[in-house]
């Protein structure tokens, strides 16, 4: 089992040669012995409701919505917070927004039951039509059966890349600095919050995530 250490010095190298800030004085994150990740249907059971949101945030007509609920049957798969979501007529820019973020979280979780091979550096947003359509064109058991949990060395060494990349993104936001060119902040930021879901970080559920720095 790789160390915290090695980790923590591996995801360093990475930041380095894309010219991102280093604190050589953040924490190491606990190693695989102690974390305990999602299932393989947890995963899945969050891919499914994220999608649809992220579809309706997206315009799709709501007969559609109706159709991916009804289909997965997926009413008992929001947290109250999407499910008000998609009892609303009409919504607002901002939430647009927010729930369009969540293709990030998708492709990130994607990744972590080996549906999609490579996540990429957080520089740039993912394939939302790919996304969509490597969701939408299967039924859950298919996501089951195709899927297959990645190794938690693979997750922790996200986490840990991941981590250190907020920290330098955060810095630059507080310092009025310029965020390195190789990491979007809103990919990093919601990289972050699926992968300290994955790994279950301070046993908090979806809608109560925290990213800390």
């Amino acid at each position: 089992m790789k160390s915290s250490k090695k980790r923590k010095k591996e995801s360093e190298k990475i930041l380095k040669r894309l010219k991102v800030p280093i604190n050589k004085h953040l924490p190491l994150i606990e190693n695989g012995e102690v974390v305990s990740l999602r299932t393989k249907e947890e995963i899945i059971n969050r891919i499914i409701p994220l999608t649809i949101v992220a579809a309706k945030a997206m315009e799709a007509p709501p007969e559609k919505i109706k159709e991916f609920i009804e289909r997965y049957n997926a009413n008992k798969l929001f947290t109250e917070e999407e499910h008000n979501f998609l009892l609303k007529k009409h919504f607002n820019s901002n939430e647009g927004i927010q729930y369009s973020w969540k293709l990030e979280c998708i492709w990130l979780l994607l990744w972590s039951v080996n549906l999609i091979s490579d996540i990429g550096i957080p520089a740039d947003t993912c394939n939302a039509e790919f996304v969509f359509e490597k969701v939408l064109s299967n039924t859950k058991q298919d996501l089951m059966d195709n899927s297959t949990l990645k190794p938690i060395s693979d997750i922790l060494d996200s986490l840990d890349f991941i981590y250190r990349a907020h920290w330098a993104v955060r810095e630059a936001q507080l310092n009025d600095l310029i965020i390195p060119e190789s990491l979007d902040e809103g990919v990093v930021y919601e990289r972050h919050y699926t992968l300290n879901w994955l790994v279950n970080y301070m046993d908090q559920e979806w809608e109560e995530v925290s990213t800390d720095t």
